[in-house]
C-alpha cells in the first residue's frame, strides 16, 4: 500500500488538537459583569446638607432658649447648664458651640436685633442712608431703625449690665457695644443736620437711642413704643438743628 493511504493511531494522536491550540473560553477573557455575574450598585455621592441643617436647628434652638431665660433670671440666674437643660442638649454642647455664657448672652441679644447676625455698624450701613438725598426720610428711617434695634434688645440690657460687674470678659463686650454706638451715631449727626450743630448733638442722641433710655420710658412710665418712636424723632430733630 502507498506510505501516504491510512494512517495509524500514533500519527493521528499526534496531529489532535493540544489545548493550547484550542480558542480561550469567552467567559475566561470577558469582564465579570459581561459574563453574567452581579455589579455592585454605583456609589451615591454623600448629601451633607440635610445634617448641616439640623445642626444650625439645633444651635438656633439653643439661641432661643438663651434669649428666653436671661431677660427672665438675668446674668447670675441664668447658666450654661441651665441653658442646655431647658433646651435638651449637654453642656459640653453649649460651651463648645458658643464658648461661654458671655458669648452666648450676645448670641441671644443679637438674635433679636440687627437682623440676627448682623452688627451693630453692619445694620446701620444697610440703612445706605447716605444715598438718600431729603434729611427728614433720613431721620425717619433711622427712628424706625432705632426702633427695631432697642425695644427687642432693651430686656437683654439688665442682664449685661449685671454680668459687666461680675465678669471681665462682659465688661469688655459691654465697653465694645457702647463704644460702638457712639461711633454710630457720631457718623449719624452730619446725615441728618442741615448746618452747623450744637457740640452736645453727639451725646445727646447717644442717651436718647440707649436701650436704658428705653427701659425707663416703657417700663416705668407705660410708654408705648409708638409714643417712644415720636419723641425719639422730636428729639434727635431738635439736637440736630442749626446751632
Amino acid at each position: 500500500m502507498d506510505g501516504r493511504g491510512a494512517r495509524g493511531p500514533l500519527a493521528q494522536a499526534r496531529d489532535a488538537p493540544t489545548p493550547a491550540d484550542e480558542p480561550a473560553s469567552t467567559s475566561a477573557t470577558l469582564p465579570a459583569s459581561a459574563a453574567g455575574a452581579p455589579t455592585a450598585p454605583p456609589r451615591r455621592a454623600y448629601d451633607a446638607s440635610g445634617r448641616r441643617a439640623a445642626a444650625e436647628r439645633r444651635r438656633a434652638h439653643v439661641v432661643a432658649t438663651a434669649s428666653r431665660l436671661f431677660p427672665e433670671h438675668g446674668w447670675a440666674g441664668t447658666t450654661i447648664a441651665g441653658v442646655a437643660r431647658a433646651a435638651e442638649v449637654s453642656p459640653e454642647y453649649v460651651s463648645k458651640t458658643f464658648g461661654g455664657k458671655q458669648a452666648l448672652l450676645m448670641h441671644a441679644m443679637r438674635s433679636a436685633s440687627f437682623a440676627g447676625t448682623a452688627s451693630l455698624r453692619e445694620s446701620f450701613a444697610a440703612l445706605r442712608l447716605d444715598e438718600e438725598p431729603d434729611p427728614s426720610v433720613r431721620l425717619d428711617r433711622f427712628v424706625d431703625f432705632v426702633c427695631a434695634s432697642v425695644v427687642p434688645m432693651a430686656p437683654f440690657v439688665p442682664a449685661m449690665v449685671q454680668g459687666a460687674s461680675e465678669d471681665l470678659t462682659m465688661r469688655t463686650l459691654l465697653q465694645a457695644a457702647r463704644g460702638g454706638h457712639v461711633e454710630v451715631v457720631t457718623e449719624l449727626v452730619p446725615l441728618l443736620a442741615t448746618g452747623p450743630v450744637h457740640p452736645d448733638a453727639i451725646d445727646e442722641i447717644v442717651v436718647l437711642t440707649r436701650s436704658e433710655t428705653y427701659l425707663v420710658l416703657s417700663g416705668e412710665l407705660g410708654w408705648t413704643v409708638e409714643r417712644y418712636a415720636a419723641w425719639l424723632r422730636r428729639t434727635i430733630a431738635a439736637a440736630v438743628a442749626d446751632a
